[in-house]
This record gives C-alpha cells, structure tokens and sequence, in this order.
C-alpha cells in the first residue's frame, strides 16, 4: 500500500537543488526541476553513483560520475532502454511535499507510525541545471 510522508514544506527546497532523504536504508533523491517535485532513487544502476549530485540538461538527469543519463520524468535510461531507475511519487498538498513510499507496516498489519521529519539542510546539494545543452560532438 502507498502512502505519502511529509518531507519537506514546499518552497524549503529551491528549483536547481536536489535533497536525498534516507528511509529505511535507502536513499531519494528528490529534485526540483523548474519549480516541479520528482524523486527517484539516489543509487545509479551502472555503478551506484549518487544520482542527486548529478546535473540536469534539459529534463535528463545525468549521472556524476560516467554521464550516463535517465529521463527525469520516467527514470529511463536512453541509452540502455533495458535500464530503469525507480521513481517515486511526490505530491504537494497544502504547502506540503510529500513522498509516496510503500507503507511495510500496513501491509503486515501494523499501525501507521508519524510522520518523517524535516530534511535537515546539509543534505540539500546544488544540481547545476543547463540551459543550452553540451554537444557531446564537439567536446570529444
């Protein structure tokens, strides 16, 4: 069952700027890209490079350590369709941003527990968001 966590009010994080929240054990990398909420996991499937310190070219999220990119709508990879990285819901309700995350305790049966608290702000990076895209021609 989904159920969405307060993670931060909305405005705590700027556009061009990434949080990674950890929740049991994993880590989100939320962004906002143009004044919108996406949230994907913070771990590249190539070699586990934290993708919320990667930068953002129009709407494509390329991962900092070997480039590899992934649409930051859908988590796919581009150049290896067969690659996906898992997104997660994020809603912003009354001021409010708030992550949809698979709620293990009322799937066992147990009480829903409070809600998350505020991302402290030295997780927050800066993601450089690019205007006008690098030709990858022409820097080879």
């Amino acid at each position: 069952m989904l159920k969405y966590i307060r993670i931060f009010d909305d405005g705590d994080l700027k556009p061009g700027k990434s949080a990674i929240i950890e929740r049991e054990g994993e880590e989100i990398a939320v962004f906002n890209y143009k004044g919108k909420y996406y949230a994907m996991c913070n771990k590249c499937p190539h070699k586990g490079a934290p993708l919320g310190e990667g930068r953002i070219e129009e709407g494509v999220l390329i991962c900092p350590n070997h480039e590899w990119r992934f649409d930051i709508h859908t988590g796919q990879c581009p150049q290896n369709p067969e690659l996906k990285v898992t997104m997660y819901p994020v809603r912003v309700h009354k001021g409010v941003v708030r992550l949809g995350v698979e709620d293990k305790k009322s799937v066992k049966g147990g009480a829903v527990g409070k809600e998350e608290k505020k991302v402290p702000s030295h997780l927050k990076v800066t993601i450089p968001t690019i205007v006008k895209p690098i030709n990858p021609d022409e820097t080879l």
